[in-house]
């Protein structure tokens, strides 16, 4: 007798798998999306690809063939005509000229603004280079603030023009004797006693930004016309040295030509009487 009435069932034959064709190759569908995009789309359809993959191929090369065949293209070249050519060579040699004329001789620049040095220096056909005329050895950021004091020739620049080595100054300020040296400034001359017309006059040069009278008596009021009031206190005070005068004031106490000076500023001139 049979120990199994039922034959066993049969193995389950294995998963049938696709055939990849040749043409659904991705490195082949990717290469001719590229090199030929409606022949890539084709391709990209017949590939084992997702839908959403293929869909978003076919954009892409769609986008990239429209650019390729029709916008792409090299821009036209406008035809030279003839009276285009010379046009550009004139400029060209202008600009050329201009930017490097032959130097026919250093120009003087002393005296001149750092600014306006480098203009005149340029249309002669040199270069210029600054430096601190004084010991302190400052940087001149502002080229209309410095007055050159010296000029003396750095040489010339590989394949460029002469240079030209510019000792500069603060506008206002006194060149040193040498170059390098500190700068000479004024000493504050004595003006006391003087008339306040005569005392403008001696601080003209030195260069102060303004002279301010005020009344040396504090009961009394500084006319509209100082002068003939004298001088009896000023400040800065006499033998000092003035450094940058021209953004300085000066501070002059004056008394009314027929009043003695006080013995200290801003004194009363008739104090009122003792009850």
């Amino acid at each position: 007798m049979d120990t199994y009435p039922y034959a066993p069932p049969p193995p389950p034959l294995p998963p049938q798998v696709a055939v990849r064709r040749w043409w659904q190759h991705p490195g082949l569908v990717v290469g001719a999306l590229v090199v030929l995009p409606p022949l890539g789309i084709v391709l990209a359809w017949t590939s084992r690809w997702e839908r959403n993959r293929k869909v978003l191929a076919t954009v892409l090369a769609a986008v990239w063939f429209v650019l390729l065949f029709f916008g792409g293209g090299s821009p036209e070249k406008k035809p030279v005509r003839g009276d285009d050519r010379p046009s550009k060579v004139t400029v060209t040699a202008s600009a050329s000229t201009s930017a490097s004329p032959e130097p026919s001789g250093p120009p003087s620049l002393v005296g001149k603004s750092l600014q306006e040095a480098g203009e005149v220096a340029s249309a002669a056909g040199y270069s210029v280079v600054s430096h601190d005329a004084s010991e302190q050895d400052a940087r001149q950021w502002d080229a209309d603030e410095w007055t050159v004091c010296f000029q003396t020739s750095a040489g010339q620049r590989e394949g460029g023009r002469p240079v030209l080595d510019l000792g500069v100054v603060r506008v206002g300020a006194p060149c040193p004797a040498v170059d390098g040296e500190k700068i000479p400034w004024p000493k504050m001359p004595v003006v006391t006693a003087m008339t306040f017309e005569r005392a403008a006059e001696a601080l003209g040069p030195i260069g102060f930004r303004k002279v301010e009278p005020e009344s040396a008596y504090s009961d009394v009021a500084l006319p509209g016309v100082a002068d003939p009031w004298k001088v009896c206190f000023q400040d800065p005070e006499p033998g000092g040295t003035v450094e940058n005068p021209q953004f300085g004031t000066v501070y002059l106490k004056l008394a009314p030509p027929d009043a003695v000076c006080p013995e200290r500023p801003y004194a009363t001139l008739r104090p009122a009487p003792t009850p």
